[in-house]
């Protein structure tokens, strides 16, 4: 066997054990757990977690804001299941509604079950990384499975342009169709899928994974796209384009339909000048383009 050879198994033998006492280490610590998406049904086709499990939430590389919950039947964060065919208040949003990161009594539903104490349940179908197509695209499969009484839709900055680039499982504008938005549907690992998607449901299990996807927000795809794509271009900020506000109009027109209630019963909450809320606590925050 050559020197080189030898070298060459040495050092991936080496990296082996390494990440083997990486991946037993994190077992012991409270790295993203339990987090991963169920797959869709033809009744629920839209991104949401798994249902029934116990999930583990931190944030950043040195694991903070560390929080313990569990999703429900439907695999949303509730402390108790969604009943087929009852009244409800449908809750949406992205994350901050999702609320992984928060006790429930401190989201926006806990707040308001808290003050509206003979109100129907709180129904909360917050999904990290929603947009505002998916606000309205999930209004048809909420409304034909519970009885909605309001719907309260939370809006933050970048809602809008995030139905431009969908990611699987998630709606899109489309400005042909009423509502004006598609899914762009996501993969199943069945007998017929593509091996790189089992592989990738897979693999997620590995605490390394979960770290570095979850703590670090490392996507390799985003990264190989941003390295082929080259250095970002700087921040220039759009106002609404042609199409835009059409677009806009054919939502707001839908959206009370798309959850079966009166326009009147359509609460809309904006998200606040986030940055400036930091900044007035003497706290930093990740800048961004203002985007229409």
């Amino acid at each position: 066997m050559s020197r080189t050879l030898t070298t060459l198994l040495a050092a991936a033998l080496g990296a082996t054990l390494l990440l083997m006492v990486l991946e037993a280490a994190l077992h012991l610590l409270p790295v993203q757990n339990g987090l991963a998406g169920a797959d869709p049904t033809p009744d629920w086709p839209t991104h949401r977690l798994r249902p029934n499990v116990h999930y583990t939430f931190s944030d950043a590389w040195d694991l903070r804001n560390v929080h313990r919950g569990v999703t429900n039947n439907m695999g949303y964060v509730a402390p108790f299941p969604y009943r087929p065919g009852s009244d409800g208040i449908a809750v949406v949003g992205n994350s901050f509604i999702e609320g992984l990161m928060n006790r429930y009594e401190e989201t926006l539903q806990g707040q308001l079950a808290r003050l509206l104490p003979d109100a129907p349940a709180m129904l909360n179908f917050g999904v990290s990384g929603a947009s505002l197509a998916d606000y309205i695209g999930v209004g048809p499969m909420i409304s034909r499975r519970f009885r909605v009484r309001w719907a309260v839709v939370v809006v933050v900055a970048g809602d809008f342009v995030g139905g431009f680039a969908p990611a699987p499982g998630y709606f899109g504008w489309n400005a042909g169709n009423t509502p004006p938005v598609q899914l762009r549907p996501q993969p199943v690992c069945t007998g017929a899928a593509p091996l790189l998607t089992c592989t990738a449901k897979l693999v997620r299990w590995l605490a390394i994974v979960r770290y570095t996807r979850g703590n670090l927000r490392f996507d390799l795809r985003h990264f190989l796209h941003t390295s082929a794509k080259g250095a970002p271009r700087p921040c220039v900020p759009e106002g609404l384009q042609a199409g835009d506000a059409d677009l806009l109009a054919a939502y707001a027109d839908r959206l009370p339909a798309a959850y079966g209630v009166p326009p009147e019963r359509v609460i809309l909450v904006f998200d606040a000048d986030r940055a400036e809320l930091y900044r007035s606590h003497g706290m930093s925050t990740s800048s961004s383009c203002a985007t229409r």
